[in-house]
């Protein structure tokens, strides 16, 4: 299931493009970015963030560490997060967008310095010499053109009309191995590194599809605008992926050609849902999802004009950080960090122990008093996807399969079923029957750690098969690596361990 991405909130301030920067530190290397973007009058804490966020980066990058906190020491004890003025420059960043067109993120750089607070204060501890236990490889899927109707007016996209396009993948994107990516990827893979204690390392590798093309549609629904993949994309995008790239990846990230129809004026600064978080090909793990220009230009609802490098630096690890907490909190449910959709935004319902007030805060807090100490298993165990080696498979049984199995959190009795013995076709297989009464056969594919399902099967789709196949779910040793052991199966996406065992 897709999620929305954050949005920007409007506000009614203003700042003047051509009054008195007399206040601020004109020299200083936000003011002249800034000014080279025509803004000479930003609110003092805007510059701050900025500046800090530059010096920070730079410190941190070439290695000073202790430069780095020093730099982040100095702006927090002045402005300490989770109070009530970076609530504020939350709401005046978002209108600077608007009325500027600039973008570092609301508040500004704020989700970049708090994962650099995260980075620096694992660097400077014990935990920076522990080596990493494992590689997560996440995979980037550029997908090289795009075709689908696009409207022109409000009036195609409520009902649904709209010349047929074909678009292309921005160019930028594949160039320079990658450039634009891997810089927007850098801090978040720092930052995951940290967030682990050191145990895990993200490695990125890019994927160019450039004569793959997919469906995308511009739609609206109950006041949302979406522009995006549609009908067989996901379909066409996985099986354009090859078994080895599979095979290797934990994390993807699917960037398509835009189909958002900015051109037009009656969506000039119209926002668009176009990706958010979702699974991969196995139903479990993490799948980001965007399109291309969201790293090449600000999106009309949150800035004006192509991303400069410090732009896309300081914005996109906002993005990032939001959709990998989407999957954080789906993986560790029994926290109730998000029992609703995007609950951090009610304050009222952050739990009783975190501080802040903004999503930021409630990621730090969620990390430091959830997932860091509590959560079973572990980051560097719960994040790595890579399939187990088929070999594995080779001593699984139907036998390790019978029993009892359920969807935690419990939410209605299509999560609670139980898997027996039944004959099909003449050849050993399984039932599954869950508590709402519905049934079907499963015929074991067991090399390939599937359970297939049949026309039985309420989800079983003749075009995709493997779509509606129950995963067998093998379990992990303490430091994350894959065993022969069977802990229950994935289905649609989701996790069914198994909770009793019949012979």
């Amino acid at each position: 299931m897709i999620v929305s991405i954050l949005a920007g909130v409007a506000c009614a301030l203003t700042f003047g493009a051509h009054a008195s920067p007399s206040l601020l530190p004109s020299q200083s290397p936000g003011a002249r970015f800034l000014a080279a973007q025509g803004f000479t009058s930003p609110p003092p804490l805007y510059v701050e963030a900025l500046d800090a966020f530059l010096a920070s980066e730079a410190a941190y990058r070439r290695g000073d560490y202790a430069g780095t906190g020093k730099v982040l020491e100095a702006l927090w004890a002045k402005h300490p997060p989770g109070t009530d003025e970076w609530a504020l420059a939350y709401r005046q960043a978002a209108d600077i967008g608007q009325s500027h067109g600039i973008n570092l993120g609301c508040p500004p750089c704020y989700y970049a310095l708090r994962m650099l607070t995260e980075c620096v204060r694992w660097r400077r501890s014990d935990a920076s010499r522990t080596k990493p236990i494992a590689t997560i490889t996440l995979t980037v899927i550029l997908i090289g053109k795009a075709s689908g109707p696009q409207p022109a007016t409000k009036g195609e996209l409520a009902r649904g009309t709209g010349q047929v396009v074909e678009l292309t993948l921005e160019p930028s994107l594949p160039a320079d191995r990658g450039r634009l990516v891997r810089d927007s990827l850098w801090l978040f893979s720092e930052y995951i590194r940290a967030a682990s204690d050191g145990r895990l390392r993200v490695k990125t590798e890019i994927v160019h599809r450039a004569n793959l093309t997919v469906p995308v549609a511009v739609t609206q629904s109950q006041g949302h605008r979406h522009a995006g993949l549609s009908g067989d994309a996901w379909s066409r995008i996985w099986s354009d992926v090859s078994n080895a790239v599979k095979a290797r990846t934990d994390w993807w990230w699917i960037i398509y050609p835009s189909c958002i129809p900015e051109q037009h004026p009656d969506f000039r600064r119209t926002e668009f849902i176009t990706g958010g978080m979702g699974t991969g090909p196995d139903g479990m793990s993490p799948c980001f999802i965007i399109d291309d220009r969201w790293l090449t230009r600000k999106p009309p609802h949150l800035g004006l004009g192509p991303y400069t490098d410090v732009e896309r630096r300081a914005y996109l690890p906002q993005w990032l950080q939001h959709e990998f907490y989407h999957h954080l909190f789906r993986i560790y449910p029994g926290f109730g960090l998000e029992d609703k959709g995007h609950q951090w935004f009610d304050r009222k319902a952050w739990p009783a122990d975190f501080v802040g007030r903004i999503e930021p805060d409630y990621y730090a807090e969620a990390l430091a008093k959830r997932i860091q100490p509590r959560a079973v298993p572990p980051l560097h165990v719960a994040l790595r996807y890579a399939p187990p080696p088929p070999e594995l498979f080779r001593s699984v049984t139907l036998d390790d399969l019978l029993g009892e199995h359920r969807h935690e959190p419990v939410q209605n009795d299509w999560h609670i079923g139980t898997l027996t013995r039944e004959m099909a076709d003449g050849k050993p297989a399984l039932r599954w029957t869950n508590k709402a009464g519905a049934t079907w056969v499963l015929k074991p594919d067991l090399a390939r750690g599937l359970l297939r399902t049949g026309p039985d099967c309420p989800y079983y789709d003749a075009n995709d098969p493997d779509a509606a196949s129950f995963r067998i779910l093998l379990e992990r040793a303490e430091d994350g690596r894959w065993t022969s052991g069977v802990s229950g199966f994935v289905f649609a996406g989701a996790t069914y361990r198994r909770t009793a065992h019949l012979r």
